[in-house]
């Protein structure tokens, strides 16, 4: 088990205009923690910030006590924090063995590597089904699985999904959202990131609501679902 992720006083800018003001909050190992927000409301760059691709110009990012500012992104992973990002964006022109190897290019045991790919063909196996096939020429939902796949090749303490309901149906939003109660029961720590609110309180521990760059509620997922603030905004 680790310590928690502290994100305290974060602001990021692009160029002088600051995208986070003061943002703080905390991701805890087995819970899924959620991030709630529109478009444009600073959720992407809070990624961003935590994976050193853009970082803050001032507050502290720590995980497992120690600080991440300061560290290139490859860093970042090395201490356990892997990511799934929006829109998936797979290698269309690789195989999904070799999507999922990418996933586990810090590991040095080939052991391990094919562990973890049991792992994810055993979760999917339809993954196993598909190995040799072009990953670009899969379904959306075949492309969100050798996502999460990839995701977890690194056995990640602590993996961030960015909108993983984006350009799925519903039966398969609901198949992606019982996978990733899944892999929080199986002891990784879940930073959610969505706009689906009330399938992503459904399955959250605690959330967060960011709006213009600024935490504007935070709290259990019951206590967000019945913030009125929360639901005048998300659920009419």
């Amino acid at each position: 088990m680790f310590k928690p992720m502290m994100i305290e006083d974060v602001y990021t800018a692009y160029g002088k205009a600051d995208v986070l003001s003061g943002v703080t909050m905390e991701v805890w190992p087995g819970r899924i923690t959620c991030l709630l927000g529109s478009n444009g409301s600073g959720k992407s760059t809070l990624i961003r910030s935590i994976l050193g691709l853009t970082p803050p110009h001032s507050g502290s990012i720590v995980f497992d006590g120690l600080e991440l500012a300061g560290l290139p992104p490859h860093g970042i992973v090395a201490r356990g924090i892997a990511c799934i990002p929006e829109g998936r964006r797979i290698f269309a022109k690789m195989t999904v063995e070799e999507n999922l190897r990418m996933g586990a290019y810090l590991e040095r045991s080939d052991a391990k590597v094919r562990a973890n790919m049991e792992r994810i063909y055993e979760t999917f196996p339809r993954l196993r089904e598909r190995r040799l096939q072009l990953a670009g020429t899969m379904s959306g939902g075949e492309q969100a699985m050798v996502s999460i796949g990839r995701g977890l090749m690194s056995s990640p303490r602590l993996l961030i999904i960015d909108e993983p309901s984006l350009g799925l149906s519903p039966a398969l939003v609901n198949d992606n959202f019982r996978i990733i109660r899944q892999i929080c029961e199986s002891g990784t720590a879940v930073f959610l990131v969505e706009q689906n609110v009330r399938q992503t309180l459904a399955i959250s521990h605690c959330g967060y609501v960011l709006a213009q760059g600024r935490v504007v509620a935070s709290g259990t997922a019951e206590e967000l679902r019945n913030d009125p603030e929360v639901r005048q905004a998300y659920f009419g």
